[in-house]
């Protein structure tokens, strides 16, 4: 009889531990923010990046830095993705991530270069872009309304001397 009790009274807990009768869910669920369905990004800042040797008069743009806010597919956190443009601003040269590993992109290939890690941003920005130390370069916010100086392009070769102009001759009168 004791036998018969202990195995209806195991058989009761093992059925009474696998039910979903007495469950009810969260009530706040609807509060939380749902995996995303797709994933989706947006600029939220963008900064110029200049150049300058010894006199701030002389800056110039050598890049920008875009911060982006991307959402990923099936997560609920956002992360905060940092890009290095060329200095037209329409190609992504390498981007630098939330621990200050810079990454640089080969010319025609699509997978980054390691770089290194530096925590202030600009000494980063000095070696991304090949710049001695004792020279400055700064993040400064995009005027709209300033005449930007012609880009510095490193990898430009120096222009050659313009050639002087021949001498136009007159035409002789008959």
């Amino acid at each position: 009889m004791m036998g018969r009790l202990s195995l209806v009274a195991a058989i009761l807990m093992s059925v009474s531990c696998t039910s979903n009768l007495g469950y009810q869910g969260e009530g706040y669920s609807e509060y939380y923010e749902h995996p995303r369905e797709e994933t989706s990004r947006k600029r939220i800042d963008s900064k110029e990046i200049v150049f300058w040797a010894t006199n701030p008069k002389d800056k110039r743009r050598i890049g920008f830095y875009e911060t982006w806010e991307v959402k990923v597919k099936g997560s609920r956190q956002t992360r905060e993705c940092h890009y290095i443009k060329d200095a037209g601003g329409l190609t992504t040269i390498g981007f630098v991530t939330d621990e200050g590993v810079f990454y640089r992109f080969p010319e025609g290939s699509s997978i980054p270069k390691r770089i290194d890690e530096y925590q202030i941003l600009t000494i980063g920005l000095k070696v991304f872009f090949g710049i001695p130390a004792h020279e400055n370069v700064d993040l400064e916010d995009i005027d709209p309304y300033r005449v930007a100086r012609p880009p510095i392009n490193p990898n430009a070769p120096p222009e050659p001397a313009a050639a002087p102009a021949p001498a136009v001759k007159a035409p002789a009168e008959k």
